[in-house]
């Protein structure tokens, strides 16, 4: 294999790389989003059952809230499961990409050292 061709494969093998950890990363993310949103609506909810007890017309707001609060977490619970598989397979791919740029970086060290090798013989 020449140096020229190794070193394409070491691009490409850099651009997969590059895709693979920007689509975790956009996994991760929405992940992190839902799980905030879902941290958010748990403390609204508190602070919505607090002003019910104190006010009585806020009672029924409150618990208006609580059930639209409740379907929105079970909705949230329901896409954070749809998205763990997701990012466990982007996590795999992201490592088989790490990998084969990282071998065809060894691949390329070792041919320099060799071809420095035989230039070194030949002098």
């Amino acid at each position: 294999m020449k140096r020229k061709d190794l070193e394409s494969l070491n691009d490409i093998a850099s651009m997969i790389r590059d895709r693979a950890m920007a689509d975790l990363a956009r996994l991760n993310r929405q992940r992190l989003d839902l799980e905030t949103e879902r941290t958010q609506i748990a403390q609204d909810m508190q602070t919505a059952w607090r002003e019910g007890c104190d006010n009585l017309m806020l009672a029924k707001a409150a618990e208006n809230y609580e059930k639209w609060a409740q379907m929105r977490l079970r909705q949230i619970a329901e896409s954070l499961a749809q998205l763990q598989p997701l990012i466990e397979a982007q996590r795999q791919r992201t490592a088989a990409a790490t990998g084969r740029h990282r071998n065809l970086g060894e691949i390329a060290k070792k041919m320099l050292t060799e071809q420095q090798v035989a230039r070194e013989k030949r002098l």
